[in-house]
């Protein structure tokens, strides 16, 4: 009785999640906002969709940093700069993940400055040791910046000597324009060691612009859905392919991100894609090397758009280490049904 009581509530549980998050997916318009995004898309799935949270059951260590379009300003911190941080494992007593991620984002020698503090839990729905759903939630205080004191207006050109140093008359720059405001993100993912299928929703609280205008709930909500998965080949499975899919909206605003990555023993190489669906926006080559607990990545973007006549491309480069080496939320080795990780996060 008692396991069929916990089945019920756990079924139940996931239909009132599933029911809200199909709804934000289908239902959230009219939605601007710029989202920090990553070409690889394996290294930070915790950034994403919380519910990734733990899912390789031992201390998982991410490190990242993007550098986008660094050619639009001149020193060390032109263009978009994004470096991310975080720690997650999974605790099979009470079938949950937790984690905390730090991330930080600065624009053309930090004229712009923004930094997340989150931390995550996700609770993992067992159907068998194959198979299973991780349902995730994850809450944030956020830290934004403007240094106006960097800006350039309108009303600062002169005709003839173009840019003058003097203050812009109509804008006021007494205030150095800090908020801090906290969120909130939901996700789940359906898993096996061969695939997984991914729903999140980032942003579902209202906030302030830097001119204190306070937007409606899910006004910046970021709407995703993730698809991975692994196929192995060769006499001892030294071979693989690793595709990798994501699709983001928010608002009228979406984008698709492919990865496709091969693999032989330690070593990676592959292609991948952005597409806004107005047109191409990038081609993404990429290698590493995957050595258990410990793998490094690099990826370059090449433009395709307009952008690429002055952005300079990105460069992207990941550190992954496992403290416990591969292992699988499913059945972890420490409980000697021995299963390995995860084999489309062997990449």
């Amino acid at each position: 009785m008692l396991k069929s009581n916990v089945t019920f509530i756990n079924v139940f549980i996931i239909k009132k999640f599933l029911g809200g998050l199909f709804f934000c997916f289908f239902c959230i318009s009219n939605i601007n906002s710029q989202e920090v995004h990553f070409s690889q898309l394996s290294q930070n799935q915790t950034n994403i969709n919380p519910a990734f949270s733990g899912i390789m059951f031992g201390p998982r260590i991410n490190l990242q940093f993007r550098n986008q379009y660094p050619t639009i300003a001149t020193g060390v911190n032109s263009g978009y700069n994004t470096y991310f941080a975080s720690y997650d494992q999974h605790f099979h007593a009470i079938n949950s993940g937790f984690g905390f991620q730090i991330l930080g984002d600065k624009l053309a020698d930090n004229i712009l400055s923004r930094y997340s503090f989150e931390l995550m839990y996700s609770y993992q729905v067992k159907f068998n040791r194959y198979k299973a759903l991780r349902i995730g939630f994850s809450g944030n205080l956020n830290l934004q910046q403007i240094d106006f004191s960097q800006l350039k207006f309108y009303d600062q050109i002169d005709p003839i000597l173009g840019f003058n140093t003097n203050n812009a008359s109509a804008e006021d720059l007494s205030n150095n324009y800090n908020r801090s405001y906290f969120n909130t993100n939901v996700g789940l993912v359906y898993f096996t060691s061969d695939y997984y299928i991914g729903l999140s929703a980032k942003n579902l609280l209202p906030k302030k612009n830097f001119f204190n205008d306070e937007y409606s709930p899910f006004h910046y909500t970021l709407l995703s859905l993730q698809l991975g998965a692994v196929k192995r080949f060769g006499s001892d499975n030294e071979y693989a392919l690793f595709p990798f899919l994501e699709y983001d909206r928010q608002g009228s605003n979406q984008k698709i991100v492919g990865n496709f990555l091969g693999q032989y023993k330690i070593y990676n190489l592959g292609v991948g894609f952005r597409h806004n669906f107005e047109g191409l926006e990038s081609i993404m080559l990429m290698t590493g090397i995957n050595l258990n607990r410990f793998r490094i990545s690099y990826s370059y973007d090449v433009g395709t758009n307009t952008l690429r006549l002055y952005g300079g491309g990105s460069h992207e480069i990941g550190i992954r280490v496992l403290i416990g080496g591969e292992n699988n939320s499913l059945t972890p080795n420490e409980h000697k049904e021995i299963l390995e990780c995860p084999d489309f996060l062997k990449n």
